[in-house]
């Protein structure tokens, strides 16, 4: 009955509740001593973290921008309407008859005509030139028909149209210029790979940057590692503190990661703004936000554990007493 009291006590007892409190005390004790460890060395742990955080912040960065850029795009509707530049000879009751004639069309929804003065004045307006302008003695644009496809006309459909309506003998020339968006989606794709590729090496230089800071903690403790495996103390028991090294080492550099990218996302904020105030857009530049800080967080945690498993159990397991 002594022996039984006198082991709860000490926490010595058989039972599993011992043994996990002694296993949390130990996680806890090796976090804290770890937190205190690095901020006793505020210079090595400052640069490390901004090493990390820097490695962390471009490619988030870049990503966002990325994601800002397709949100653009993604406003930008590929034109609805096909131009049709008429022959110079074509008079304006010629062009009127010639869009009475295409507005039967089941693939056309609607054809207007734009007389060669209007469209003169709209391009002089437009471009401001009107000084320039007013010095020509002839129009040199030609009456214009405006058509709108068919709700239902597909981008084969559209280009076919196109195709047809460029080989009436009234029609100088169709304009209808979809390429150009096709080259936007294809460049932001490209753009994109590149960014996966750069986070990558990006991440993988804040992994090898952790794995020496663990190598070098371990290196300074390894007259505490010998002891801890004379009185018995297994890998796990030694490991843990360096595991916590790594894991506060990411999170640090995760959260400061965060933080430059949002001073980033300020600095360019304004020049968006204006950028974008120029296309008469009202779309504003989205940052993080919380769920991004406590991803870009995690990611950085994760990293260093990552980091820190890989460097002890390829350092520790180097280091036996004597």
């Amino acid at each position: 009955m002594n022996t039984k009291l006198s082991a709860q006590k000490t926490g010595l007892g058989l039972g599993p509740r011992p043994q996990l409190a002694a296993w949390v005390h130990h996680h806890r004790q090796a976090a804290a001593d770890s937190l205190q460890k690095m901020l006793m060395e505020p210079i090595a742990t400052l640069l490390t973290l901004v090493a990390v955080g820097i490695a962390l912040a471009l490619p988030a960065a870049l990503w966002l921008l990325l994601d800002n850029a397709s949100a653009v795009a993604s406003r930008v509707e590929a034109p609805t309407r096909l131009s049709l530049l008429l022959d110079d000879d074509s008079s304006f009751e010629a062009a009127e008859r010639f869009a009475d004639t295409l507005a039967t069309r089941v693939d056309i929804a609607a054809v207007s005509v734009l007389h060669r003065d209007e469209a003169l004045v709209l391009f002089a307006t437009d471009t401001g030139l009107d000084s320039l302008l007013q010095g020509l003695q002839d129009n040199p644009l030609p009456h214009t028909l405006l058509v709108t496809p068919a709700v239902d006309v597909g981008t084969e459909q559209l280009e076919a149209l196109a195709d047809f309506l460029g080989g009436r003998p009234e029609v100088d020339e169709v304009v209808l210029d979809t390429r150009w968006i096709a080259r936007l989606d294809t460049t932001i794709a490209l753009v994109r790979q590149l960014v996966v590729g750069t986070g990558a090496l990006m991440i993988l230089g804040a992994i090898l940057i952790l794995a020496n800071t663990i190598r070098l903690a371990i290196e300074a403790r390894r007259d505490e590692i010998v002891v801890i495996k004379l009185i018995g103390g297994g890998d796990g028991f030694a490991r843990r503190p360096f595991l916590y090294t790594g894991l506060w080492a990411g999170i640090g550099g995760g959260l400061l990661g965060a933080l430059l990218v949002l001073g980033l996302f300020l600095f360019v904020s304004a020049p968006a703004r204006s950028l974008l105030a120029l296309y008469d857009s009202d779309f504003t530049l989205q940052g993080l936000g919380l769920v991004g800080v406590i991803r870009l967080t995690l990611m950085g945690g994760a990293i260093g554990l990552l980091s820190a498993a890989q460097a002890v159990t390829l350092h520790l397991r180097r280091i036996e007493p004597r």
